[in-house]
């Protein structure tokens, strides 16, 4: 099982743009994806960073309903940092803490977006040949208001105006969603 990303501080000195693929149809709920920090930090050059978490079930443990802080993961500048996406964003709690280390610690952040759906265009009802979305599983919508929930409550707060906050949910015209508050 994955529980850490180890890597050697400063290997991909040249490494503009990354995107890591953690989907899975049951991610290891054991993975915390906090550890991905030291592999921006051994990517000192980064510009654009695109992750991909999507579960088509959610095992993590959720934030919604913890009262318990978000961890604080000391250090770690990302000074080149801009454009950061992450596809499959969900109310796992390290998924937000990873989201807010990023926010708290890369001065250069422009541009965040946080897709809480598939992460593929043909799912919209805008692009998608039928002009309706995709179906999506009730529990994946179910995990996507909590996403949303996440965002709100512990994202949200901390983005600086300076940064453009995309924040991507599926269509409610073919999704009856309703907010969870």
């Amino acid at each position: 099982m994955f529980t850490s990303t180890p890597v050697l501080p400063s290997k991909f000195l040249h490494l503009k743009h990354l995107s890591v693929d953690l989907n899975a149809m049951t991610f290891p709920p054991t993975y915390d994806y906090c550890s991905l920090i030291s592999l921006f930090d051994a990517s000192p050059s980064l510009e654009t960073l695109v992750l991909n978490v999507l579960q088509r079930k959610m095992l993590h443990e959720s934030i919604v309903g913890d009262t318990s802080n978000l961890r604080q993961i000391p250090g770690h500048r990302h000074d080149r940092l801009k454009t950061v996406k992450i596809i499959g964003f969900s109310s796992a709690k390290s998924v937000v803490e990873l989201t807010c280390h990023i926010i708290e610690n890369t001065a250069s952040l422009q541009c965040l977006t946080l897709d809480t759906t598939t992460g593929h265009p043909w799912h919209s009802c805008l692009t998608n040949y039928s002009g309706k979305c995709l179906h999506l599983r009730v529990d994946f919508l179910v995990e996507v208001g909590k996403g949303l929930l996440a965002i709100k409550t512990y994202v949200e707060p901390k983005v600086p105006s300076r940064v453009k906050l995309n924040v991507v949910e599926p269509c409610r015209r073919c999704h009856d969603l309703e907010p969870l508050s």
